[in-house]
């Protein structure tokens, strides 16, 4: 299993690829995924990077059609190296060119944690989907509205010419994000979550030693829901919404 320490000295290649396996998932990855995939199922993988969510997937659903969009073009590169065929596009998530309601899944991990604009994300991701979105953040409880990305980051040093780059080190409060997924438009059927805390990395410039690492699920309702389930129990974090 990779984790963040594993980033701190290596190659842009290596970073790019570093997941392709079930064995290379946390285990809150593995609770909400094989319930999501179905056979026929309309994915897009935003962040896809070099494609390795693609082998996952097919690994635990063969018969998905699968889209992987990435803002950076080298990865795009690599993934279409590694998966021939697959469509994979360099797009930004914050502005897709897709209309509403056309994937049946849209998952995204290890991108809101270094992207500090997890609402106009959330917001897009919501809109083309058409039953459920699946995204990993950081979360931690009475934090205020959002940490500054300026003071929390992370450098990652490659071993080549390209030297070393710094990533927001993204933590949000708990009951922000929940309370913005549940006015999403239209209101979601049901918001999930699992997680666990964890140490922060040690490359982590951050004043938080530990965070909560979520995977929220979110079922997209319709104009008539009335009501949001919220089962965020096996969380480590009391909310303060219980249902909405």
């Amino acid at each position: 299993m990779s984790t963040d320490n594993d980033r701190s000295e290596q190659s842009p290649l290596d970073y790019w690829q570093i997941r392709k396996e079930i064995s290379d998932l946390h285990p809150s990855e593995t609770v909400f995924l094989p319930r999501i995939l179905f056979p026929g199922a309309k994915v897009l993988d935003v962040g896809c990077a070099s494609g390795g969510f693609f082998n996952i997937m097919k690994t635990v659903e063969p018969l998905i059609e699968y889209i992987g969009v990435d803002i950076a073009e080298p990865p795009i590169r690599l993934a279409r190296q590694n998966y021939p065929g697959v469509n994979f596009q360099v797009i930004d998530g914050i502005e897709m060119p897709f209309e509403d309601n056309t994937f049946d899944i849209v998952h995204c991990t290890k991108v809101l944690v270094i992207e500090p604009r997890y609402r106009e994300m959330m917001k897009e991701m919501y809109r083309v989907s058409k039953r459920f979105v699946l995204i990993d953040i950081r979360l931690l409880k009475d934090i205020g509205r959002e940490n500054d990305s300026q003071t929390s980051f992370y450098t990652i040093e490659f071993t080549d010419e390209r030297g070393d780059i710094t990533l927001p080190y993204m933590v949000h409060d708990a009951d922000e994000v929940a309370d913005f997924i549940l006015q999403l438009n239209p209101k979601p059927e049901a918001l999930r979550g699992t997680g666990y805390f964890h140490n922060v990395a040690d490359e982590a410039e951050t004043p938080y030693r530990e965070v909560c690492m979520t995977m929220l699920l979110v079922q997209k309702g319709s104009p008539d829901t009335s009501a949001t389930v919220v089962d965020l129990g096996e969380l480590p974090i009391e909310f303060a919404v219980s249902r909405a």
